[in-house]
This record gives C-alpha cells, structure tokens and sequence, in this order.
C-alpha cells in the first residue's frame, strides 16, 4: 500500500506542466457547474427538471474543485516530496 502510493506520488509530482493543466481544467469545470446552477436557478421554472439540472451542475462543481485539488496538490506538496525522495 505504501509503495503504491509512494510511486503515485512521484508520477504526479514529477510534471508540474501537467499540474498546472488539470488546476485550470478543474477551474474550468467549476466555472462551467456553477454557471449551470445559476441558470436552473434564474432560468428554469421550478420544477423537477429544475432541480435535476441543479443537482447536475453541483456534482460537476463539486468534480471541477476536487480535479484542481489534484493539480493544486501535484504542483505544491507532491513535487515537494518527489525533490526530496529524488536524491535518496
């Protein structure tokens, strides 16, 4: 278990191009899901449709902020470690 995750580390640690890539995808997808809520909100007349449009766009908020926590990770910590364990 600890292998695994140590060499996860080190894959995702080691590009900090990619790292930044997926922190503006997850923004991007953020971005996208809270403009789908406010449109089921200012847009739609409340109904059920309404609702499942909101719950739509706040799973793909929710799956846009956790994507730029992985870059945001992989960028600051992750490299971090991966400098330290790469001299070892």
């Amino acid at each position: 278990m600890r292998d695994s995750i140590h060499k996860l580390a080190m894959k995702l640690g080691n590009n900090p191009r990619v790292a930044l890539i997926k922190m503006i995808q997850g923004g991007l997808i953020f971005v996208f899901g809270v403009l789908i809520l406010m449109v089921a909100d200012r847009v739609i007349a409340e109904s059920l449709a309404q609702e499942i449009v909101a719950l739509f766009g706040l799973i793909l908020a929710g799956c846009g902020v956790l994507w730029t926590l992985v870059g945001y990770l992989s960028m600051s910590i992750l490299r971090i470690y991966h400098m330290i364990k790469k001299k070892d």
